[in-house]
């Protein structure tokens, strides 16, 4: 990264409300008993979004009368970090949005139909929103965004991948500005997958959650507003056992005494708490209490963001624990 990223504005869809202020309270986040499809005694907590809280004016517009449920959480979470900067030129605003699991909620519908009543039955209005990338054309569209527009989908180091996009683009000037977004819907039969990659072997650590949570960057400093100014991706591993190499690999690239921010879960904490062993834990900004995938590194760099803010002379490092292929890490710091 040859410059530095500010992060000029930033916005949230949790199942605590819309806003950063929701993010605050995630402790108190209402939470539901989700049971597994293939056994329904086997039951797991996860924080769900109540659609009533989202605008009505999302669920008016055309193309999100029929959009996957995580659209609503991407198109608000959009409006609000683009609302402080109504001056800036969508045909040079950038769109990459990020998620492990994707629009599942449609999918499983439509294929669901698909067993249940025979292909011919199959409804032909549900299965363009199977499409991983239909999210991210809804909101191109809204947006009216004539910059370029980049779906990923994987793990949680998708986050840092998807920043470091960003990154090339202000560089080489493809954009102005680039919106980078994380964002997750929840179904039950996510958790058969889960169970299939064997992590729910043991009790999760975290209730898995739902949301989305946006960032608007821009290249260079801005005065009062945090900067990324850090950023490694592409530590990859094939298996557990090389996790932990990965991990000291992408941690090596960083000053040993920048204050980490607590957000490994599942079985990868055990090595993030090996690899991180003598960096000291961020006291400003505690771990969530739910794992939400793509929507979760966007909430924490947007909490890390919030607290760089109100104290610009603090520095953190956010480490991205992907679960299946690699892991990445920003190092954030105030600007006066």
């Amino acid at each position: 990264m040859n410059t530095p990223l500010s992060i000029l504005s930033w916005g949230a869809v949790s199942p605590g409300g819309l806003g950063v202020e929701a993010l605050e309270n995630f402790q108190n986040w209402p939470t539901t008993v989700a049971s597994e499809v293939a056994d329904p005694a086997r039951q797991h907590l996860v924080a769900t979004i109540d659609a009533s809280i989202l605008p009505e004016k999302w669920r008016m517009r055309p193309r999100f009368r029929r959009a996957s449920p995580i659209s609503h959480y991407m198109i608000e979470a959009a409006a609000q970090a683009l609302a402080p900067h109504p001056q800036i030129e969508r045909n040079r605003l950038g769109l990459i949005y990020v998620s492990f699991i994707g629009c599942s909620v449609y999918s499983i519908r439509f294929y669901r139909q698909f067993q249940k009543d025979g292909r011919r039955f199959a409804s032909p209005m549900l299965f363009p929103e199977t499409v991983a990338n239909s999210p991210l054309s809804h909101l191109a569209a809204e947006l009216e965004i004539g910059g370029p527009v980049y779906s990923q989908i994987g793990d949680k180091s998708c986050w840092s991948s998807a920043l470091r996009t960003a990154a090339c683009w202000l560089h080489n000037g493809d954009a102005e500005q680039v919106l980078v977004i994380g964002a997750e819907e929840f179904e039950p039969h996510q958790l058969e997958a889960f169970r299939s990659m064997r992590w729910l072997a043991k009790p999760y650590t975290r209730p898995f959650a739902e949301g989305a949570g946006a960032v608007l960057l821009g290249k260079g400093p801005h005065s009062g507003r945090p900067s990324i100014v850090s950023l490694k991706d592409g530590f990859c591993f094939r298996s557990r056992n090389e996790s932990r190499t990965a991990a000291e690999r992408c941690l090596a690239e960083f000053a040993p005494n920048l204050p980490v921010l607590d957000s490994a879960v599942g079985w990868i904490r055990p090595v993030a708490i090996a690899a991180l062993k003598g960096r000291t834990v961020h006291d400003g900004i505690p771990a969530l209490a739910h794992e939400a995938f793509g929507a979760s590194c966007a909430w924490d760099t947007i909490r890390a963001a919030q607290r760089l803010s109100i104290h610009p002379e603090e520095r953190v490092l956010i480490p991205y624990w992907g679960l299946s292929q690699q892991i990445g890490a920003a190092a954030l710091e105030g600007t006066p």
